[in-house]
C-alpha cells in the first residue's frame, strides 16, 4: 500500500476557459472567490493506499447521503498564504509546517498521513500554475485552505477506509473588513472551549462549529467582534487566533506572554514565527506560561498594559 503521494506523479488536467481575475482596483476580496485549479488526493485502501496526486478545475463533488463526514465531522482544514513580494517573486508562509500539523489532524481523526514535502511541492505547483491570481497590493494574498474529508458511505464509527484531501485557494485582503483596528473581546465564564488532554490543538471542524453561539452572543448581545476563551479564568484563544498580551509584569520587566502548547490551544504557525522573531530580537523578555483574564485587568488598571493582540494566518496580527 502507498504511504503518501508522490509530487512526480502530478497531474494537470487544464481548464476549458478560465474565470476573469480581480484587477488592480478591485476593493474587496474574499475567500468566496475561489481561482481556477484545486489541488486532490484520494485515498482508497482498498485500491494501493494514496493515488496520485492532480491538479484539476476547481468543481464541486458529490457526497453520498450516508458520508461520515457528514455525521461524524471526519475533517481537518487548515489555512496557509502565498504572498507576492516587492521584487514580484512568490513566496509561501511555512506551509511545511502547516502540513506537518495536519499529519497530527489526521492522526486524531485516523485518516492515512502523507510525507509533508511531497504536499508541499504539489502545493507549490498549484500556486505556480495560479500565481496571477495572488493580488499585488499591500495587506492582500493568496488564502491556501487544505482540506481532508473521510469519503466512507456507511453509518457508524468504524476505520477510514477512503478519503480526499484537496487544496483550494482565494485572493483575500484584510481578514476584518475595517481593517487593521483593535477588535472588542467576550468572555463567557459559563462556556469552555478546550481542556487539558483533549482536542484542542487539532484544527478540525468540530472545534469550531460549537464557539459560534458564544460568538454569535458576543456579538449580539455586547458588539463584541471576537470571543476570548477561558479555562478556570486561564486565558487560552482569541477567537480562532493564539493570543499574546505585551506588559510590565509585576517585576518591572517588559514581557510579552503567550499560553502554553497543553492540549487546549492550537499550535498556530504565526504564534511560532512571532516566539521565534521575538526572541531572536532579545528586545524584551519573551514568555510561554499560564496567565489569568485577572492579571490582564490589574495590569490594565495600573498602567502596564501595553497591547494585546491575536495571531493567525487569516489576520496576521490584530490588536485589541
Amino acid at each position: 500500500m502507498e504511504k503518501t503521494f508522490l509530487a512526480d506523479d502530478l497531474q494537470i488536467i487544464e481548464r476549458k476557459e478560465l474565470k476573469p481575475k480581480p484587477g488592480p482596483t478591485t476593493s474587496t476580496l474574499s475567500a468566496a472567490l475561489q481561482t481556477d485549479y484545486m489541488l486532490e488526493v484520494d485515498f482508497d485502501l482498498r485500491n494501493g493506499g494514496w493515488q496520485p496526486p492532480v491538479i484539476k478545475p476547481n468543481a464541486g463533488f458529490k457526497l453520498d447521503p450516508s458520508n461520515a463526514t457528514l455525521h461524524y465531522a471526519i475533517e481537518c482544514f487548515e489555512g496557509s498564504k502565498a504572498y507576492r513580494t516587492v521584487d514580484d517573486k512568490v513566496i509561501m508562509f511555512r506551509a511545511d509546517e502547516n502540513f506537518k500539523r495536519m499529519n497530527q489532524s489526521h492522526l486524531q481523526l485516523g485518516i492515512p498521513t502523507f510525507d509533508r514535502f511531497q504536499m508541499l511541492e504539489c502545493c507549490r505547483r498549484l500556486v505556480e500554475v495560479e500565481k496571477d491570481w495572488i493580488p499585488n497590493k499591500p495587506l492582500h494574498s493568496l488564502y491556501l485552505r487544505p482540506t481532508s474529508i473521510c469519503m466512507d458511505n456507511r453509518l457508524g464509527l468504524s476505520r477510514v477506509t477512503k478519503a480526499k484531501t484537496f487544496i483550494i485557494m482565494s485572493p483575500v485582503g484584510p481578514y476584518y473588513p475595517r481593517g487593521f483596528v483593535p477588535v472588542k473581546l467576550f468572555c463567557d465564564t459559563n462556556v469552555i472551549r478546550a481542556w487539558p488532554k483533549g482536542f484542542g490543538d487539532k484544527k478540525v471542524g468540530g472545534n469550531y462549529a460549537p464557539t459560534l453561539k458564544t460568538q454569535r452572543d458576543g456579538l449580539e448581545k455586547h458588539g463584541c467582534d471576537q470571543v476570548l476563551w477561558l479555562l478556570h479564568d486561564y486565558v487560552l484563544e482569541v477567537g480562532t487566533m493564539n493570543f499574546f498580551v505585551f506588559w510590565k509584569n509585576e517585576d518591572g520587566e517588559d514581557e510579552l506572554i503567550t499560553p502554553p502548547l497543553d492540549g487546549t490551544i492550537l499550535p498556530g504557525i504565526t504564534r511560532m514565527s512571532l516566539i521565534e522573531l521575538m526572541k531572536e530580537l532579545k528586545e524584551f523578555k519573551v514568555s510561554v506560561r499560564k496567565f489569568k483574564v485577572q492579571e490582564m485587568i490589574k495590569a490594565t488598571e495600573e498602567g502596564r498594559m501595553y497591547e494585546a493582540f491575536g495571531a493567525g494566518t487569516a489576520a496576521i496580527v490584530c490588536p485589541v
